[in-house]
């Protein structure tokens, strides 16, 4: 994504608008330039007041193009960034909502009528990042981190508050980023600039996700519509002038995106999985079984310990932000390339979309009665708590003792499931001061509230729906797509997510619960029975979940550990840990204590603090 900035000579590494802006462009100083490695400049309006800089992918760009052509504009190229730039011309920021597909783009609009205004907007489901920083110098904007800090514009300080806030989650939530004085805005958000009062911009969230739920159909209207929605959803997202193939773990979401691509076309798909030497961790006899079914090139790529110790440089400096996950896909995405391809389609999102969580779809609503039953006894919360602390399992049970502090509601439970660490775990981890700032700036049950709505009181018909936007906002949001984009970004290969397609989220969401249990066995019956026909017998016929994750329950111990144990080692220097604190986790999970995904979290935190 290019960037907008004031120019100071051939050698300038600034990103950014000058309050000045609009005197600045007629003095020929204000000038439009990229950080990027290809380089390529932002398109400007044929008279030059008006500037886009955009990265993603315009799904309905044809249509819109062809309604842009009947209201007189005439178009000099076929790119989507010459639709976005014609649509701002002619419905004006309204634009952003007409968009169907992913994006991150910057508006510069220096025309009299506008007043001088820089216009930052993100697409509804946040597939595409975009960070920004008020400084003393200007505005900044980029789709990456390393962007605003190759500017020298940007401090490199940590913000204590988003090190509790990953340490909680797991990933660094919006609209925090890990640097201090840098912010990340939020998905179906523009930020409106104001050239003459930058210091006062304004942000409009354009589009939610849908909190009512729709008038109950029959089973199989509901089985029809998400079918319907699946296909259109793959379709749009087939039209591509380079190689084009999917990930293929083997899994019911990926195998449904690989069949309706075989559905929707008869062009040539080419499918990329990853196979462990460690068996219970590989789904290899399922990818294959799709790959044949779809008539699939398909590409399988055996990962071991040494792979991921050789390039752990390499991946952790492309996270751009800490997170617990993104291995999977770096790998998946090297792949990908090596095979030949520039564009994959994924099967993320559709655990979220369609309940296949059994830790937060179910027991989320397990904990919240808990918490209720004990906080209803006197002195029960008390109790409770110093029964939980003779358990052997600390993991486990932390996080429902800290439950217990608070009142009890279904974020707070919720969390108790999805969260990493419990906050009395970061209380012991962290240092007290970085411990009070962030207490003082960010709350993880708000923060879940006002992610996902207010959730239902006792209504069964909307209980999924409600963890469904908690997830889609907060771990979908902020762990699988971020680095889901920066590891394919790595490799130049471009994701394309169809089961978060806007259509179908909303006509999924607003399904009551009971369309999407339909009482049936196995994990998502309502997506697998809206791919009845089309998938495989050997993945239809599965009642087991496996999710698509490395061997790091064997590997942090056995072939990984010096790498572990160095890193963890610099994190209790940083000065942001209390001495030993990381190691001490470590520790933990060599004694069976706590899940590799603690240590492993503390890794990703190195990499980004160091």
């Amino acid at each position: 994504m290019a960037q907008a900035m004031a120019h100071r000579g051939p050698d300038d590494q600034g990103v950014f608008v000058t309050p000045n802006g609009r005197a600045g462009l007629a003095n020929r100083r204000l000038a439009i330039r990229d950080l990027s490695p290809a380089g390529h400049m932002p398109m400007a309006s044929d008279d030059g007041a008006v500037w886009i800089s955009y990265n993603g992918e315009i799904y309905n760009a044809d249509a819109l193009r062809r309604e842009l052509e009947t209201l007189g504009f005439q178009f000099h190229s076929h790119s989507d960034t010459e639709v976005i730039l014609r649509g701002y011309a002619a419905w004006g920021v309204q634009a952003v909502t007409r968009l169907r597909g992913m994006f991150a783009l910057a508006l510069l609009d220096l025309r009299p009528s506008a007043g001088g205004r820089l216009l930052l907007a993100r697409d509804p489901m946040g597939i595409k990042p975009l960070y920004y920083a008020q400084t003393e110098a200007g505005w900044l904007f980029a789709s990456e981190l390393k962007a605003l800090q190759a500017s020298g514009l940007v401090s490199a300080e940590i913000s204590p508050t988003s090190v509790s806030a990953y340490l909680l989650l797991g990933s660094v939530p919006n609209p925090l980023a890990i640097y201090r004085q840098v912010r990340s805005l939020e998905p179906a958000t523009w930020l409106e600039i104001d050239l003459e009062r930058p210091q006062t911009p304004r942000a409009v969230t354009y589009w939610r996700l849908p909190e009512e739920i729709s008038p109950a159909g029959s089973h199989d209207e509901a089985v029809a519509l998400i079918r319907e929605r699946l296909l259109d959803a793959v379709r749009v997202r087939l039209v591509s002038d380079v190689p084009l193939g999917a990930f293929l773990s083997g899994g019911l979401d990926s195998s449904s995106v690989v069949m309706l691509m075989r559905a929707a076309s008869d062009g040539p798909i080419r499918t990329c999985s990853m196979v462990f030497e460690e068996a219970e961790y590989s789904e290899a006899p399922y990818a294959r079984a799709v790959a044949q079914a779809a008539g699939a090139e398909h590409f399988e790529r055996v990962i071991t310990a040494q792979d991921v110790l050789a390039e752990l440089d390499a991946v952790l400096a492309s996270l751009d932000q800490p997170s617990v996950d993104g291995v999977n896909t770096w790998f998946v995405s090297q792949t990908a390339r090596q095979a030949g391809l520039t564009v994959a389609l994924s099967g993320l999102g559709g655990d979220e979309l369609f309940g296949g969580y059994p830790n937060t779809f179910v027991q989320a609503f397990q904990v919240q009665r808990a918490l209720h039953l004990a906080q209803a006894v006197p002195g029960g919360s008390r109790a409770t708590r110093a029964a939980i602390g003779l358990l052997p399992n600390r993991q486990q049970w932390t996080r429902l003792a800290d439950a217990l502090e608070r009142p009890a509601s279904l974020p707070s439970a919720y969390l108790t499931r999805r969260g990493l660490f419990a906050p009395s775990e970061v209380r012991q981890l962290v240092t007290p001061e970085v411990w009070e700032e962030a207490t003082r700036t960010f709350d993880a049950v708000a923060h879940v509230l006002a992610a996902a709505g207010q959730p239902p009181d006792a209504d069964a018909q909307a209980s999924m729906a409600w963890i469904s936007r908690a997830e889609l906002r907060t771990y979908t949001h902020h762990q699988l797509l971020r680095d889901t984009d920066a590891m394919s970004m790595a490799h130049s290969l471009e994701v394309r997510e169809p089961l978060l397609d806007v259509p179908l989220v909303e006509a999924a969401l607003r399904l009551p619960d009971a369309a999407k249990r339909n009482h049936a066995t196995g994990p998502k019956p309502l997506l697998a029975q809206a791919m009845d026909g089309l998938l495989p017998a050997a993945v239809a016929e599965r009642r087991d979940k496996q999710g698509f994750t490395f061997p790091f329950a064997r590997w942090l111990g056995g072939p990984l550990q010096a790498q572990v144990e160095a890193r963890l080692a610099a994190l209790d220097g940083s000065g942001l840990l209390r001495p030993g604190a990381a190691q001490a986790v470590y520790q933990d999970y060599r004694q069976g204590r706590v899940h590799w995904s603690r240590p492993w979290a503390l890794v990703a935190l190195a990499g980004a603090v160091g």
